[in-house]
């Protein structure tokens, strides 16, 4: 295979632009009639055909004229199939079936899949089947895990052929994701070009997870919490050992990239955190992580960060045995909310004021999960008058989702869980079960109070507690039931 590189590009550009020049001068010409042939042969690497030239003129403007809408038009077309020549290399009709196939193999493991190949061209195509490395992978694969039978074969016009690909992962192969190209013909791109052509004719790709099943499960993915300044919290961090040895783990906090980027401050520093922890997680038997938060006094904003447990089981890569930490601090507002309103009639006012929790702390033990808003509520009637409004109503409503033993755990990416799939035996990494639990999500208090009315201009003043939002409903008159 071979790429147009700059070089060459350079010297068509170089060449079109002398016979440019040559045609120029021989129109301009005065009183003479005399041919200038002004030839640049170009060949482009890929098999793009030369592009050749020759310009005569007369002393007539008509000639003058003809001649350079002739080489215009000469130019573009040479300049487009150059173009298009340099940047895609040379290749052959071929559909392949599949294009894609993922593969998800223990080490020890080996498969097989069949591919056909079919002639879409005009002409008779060799085919010599292999894999090929990409650049662009976790793990680069060793061409021996591939072989593929037949080693070779000829397609006529509009023939097929099936090839039957194995794939053969040897015990101690590293685990990762690994990227290869199986290629069907020698015309293929090279080096760091087949990055940019993951779909080229008479392809396919094949992805493979090499990956062993995970002896520990995580119960609890993150810890999400609104705490408020100068308390302090704990939370549990549940993990299970499925396996039948015990597990080494040696949990602490990491520092997050996002604050070293002129992002703004942490609410506080990692010294608020205490980890607390065993040393292993023994067989068959569950372990807590404890975490102890004692939020400083003077903290604002929000704490993002991650608890890295170091957990010693090869199933697991390090990214998937962290639990993400986000702490954010309870905003109290220095004074309340005011508005005004316009009242018609001296009809009673119903105000309806309400406020979403957010499904914070969903897996923790711990941590502030009975923040319940409250308002403390005054109006001014038109005269001037402080008018305590009597509160007749309180509505709780929320979300609740049913949930298998197994949706905490989410150790591998979605493309990886998708292909075994969460009904399977071994549904990603953990055991499933057939029981099911609640879980909550966002959670709304609804507060109904009424007053005395008179027409005129009203101010209405809340004070917030215990929430970071809510809404509010004035009614004149008689309010829906």
């Amino acid at each position: 295979m071979h790429i147009l590189d700059t070089k060459a590009l350079k010297g068509i550009m170089c060449g079109l632009l002398v016979v440019a020049i040559l045609s120029i001068a021989c129109t301009g010409a005065e009183n003479k009639n005399s041919t200038v042939p002004a030839t640049e042969e170009v060949q482009s690497k890929v098999g793009v055909s030369a592009a050749s030239s020759s310009s005569s003129s007369s002393g007539s403007s008509a000639a003058r004229s003809s001649s350079s809408s002739s080489w215009d038009s000469a130019a573009s077309s040479t300049s487009s199939s150059s173009y298009a020549g340099g940047y895609f290399p040379e290749f052959q009709k071929l559909k392949i079936d599949p294009t894609y196939k993922h593969l998800e193999l223990k080490p020890g493991d080996s498969t097989n899949f069949t591919v056909t190949v079919e002639n879409k061209d005009n002409k008779t195509i060799e085919l010599k089947p292999k894999p090929v490395i990409t650049p662009y992978t976790e793990n680069f694969i060793n061409e021996s895990w591939i072989s593929i039978d037949p080693s070779k074969g000829t397609l006529k016009p509009g023939e097929k052929q099936e090839f039957q690909v194995k794939v053969d992962i040897p015990k101690d192969a590293d685990l990762g994701s690994y990227a290869v190209l199986i290629a069907f013909t020698e015309k293929v791109p090279e080096g760091d070009v087949i990055g940019s052509y993951p779909n080229f004719p008479g392809t396919m790709q094949l992805n493979i997870q090499v990956w062993i099943k995970p002896s520990v499960q995580i119960f609890t993915p993150y810890v999400n919490d609104l705490v408020e300044v100068g308390k302090n919290y704990t939370y549990e961090i549940k993990l299970k050992n499925t396996g039948s040895k015990d597990i080494a783990i040696s949990p602490e906090l990491t520092k997050d990239a996002v604050y070293s980027i002129g992002m703004p401050e942490k609410a506080f520093g990692d010294d608020a955190i205490r980890v607390e922890a065993p040393d292993k997680v023994k067989a068959g038997q569950t372990a807590i992580v404890k975490l102890e938060l004692a939020v400083p006094a003077d903290a604002k904003g929000s704490y993002i960060g991650s608890l890295n447990l170091n957990i010693d089981d090869p199933g697991i890569r390090e990214y998937e045995g962290t639990v993400s930490l986000n702490f954010r601090i309870l905003p109290v507002p220095e004074k309340p909310y005011e508005s005004t309103f316009e009242a018609g009639t001296d009809s009673p006012i119903t105000l309806e004021i309400k406020a979403n929790q957010y499904g914070y702390n969903l897996y923790a033990t711990g941590g502030n999960q009975n923040l319940t808003p409250s308002f403390n509520v005054s109006l001014i009637d038109p005269s001037g008058n402080e008018v305590i409004p009597t509160p007749v109503d309180t509505k709780y409503s929320g979300s609740i989702t049913i949930v298998d033993d197994t949706y905490p755990q989410l150790l591998y990416s979605l493309p990886y869980m998708s292909s075994r799939g969460a009904d399977s035996v071994e549904a990603g990494n953990v055991e499933t079960k057939n029981q099911g639990s609640y879980q909550g999500g966002t959670t709304t208090f609804i507060k109904t109070y009424t007053a005395p009315g008179a027409a005129g201009k009203w101010k209405l003043s809340i004070f917030p507690e215990n929430t970071e939002n809510f809404d509010y409903t004035v009614t004149i008159g008689a309010a829906e039931k």
